[in-house]
């Protein structure tokens, strides 16, 4: 069962998008800042990375670029979800999704990236 970590610092639509994605029949993990979104990848990859860019701890464009330098995590599949209609210019290569968006939408995004090679 593929593994989904949730980094967003709004405790109410990352549980929102667990339930969801457990309901499509993934795993999920939850955490609100960089710092435990870093800790949480290094003790268990995960599949997928649903980032949001705006953390209280750091810039999730920073985080991705952390995620991205590192060999043991550089593959990792990454989701950008942002409030910031700027968002694809801060982070390239990755795909973005701009809030607000319905939930469906990242579900089937995230089974979409998880299916492609």
């Amino acid at each position: 069962m593929p593994h989904i970590l949730i980094v967003d610092d709004e405790p109410d639509l990352a549980g929102l998008l667990a339930y969801n994605l457990g309901r499509a029949g993934f795993t999920t993990t939850q955490v609100h800042t960089g710092q435990e979104a870093l800790a949480r990848v290094r003790e268990a990859p995960p599949d997928l990375v649903l980032l949001d860019l705006m953390l209280p701890d750091m810039d999730g464009a920073e985080l991705y670029r952390l995620l991205r330098a590192d060999p043991a995590t550089s593959h990792l599949r990454v989701l950008v979800l942002s409030a910031r209609p700027d968002a694809s210019s801060r982070v390239s290569g990755v795909e973005v999704l701009l809030k607000p968006f319905k939930v469906q939408q990242v579900v089937e995004r995230v089974k979409a990236l998880l299916q492609s090679p």
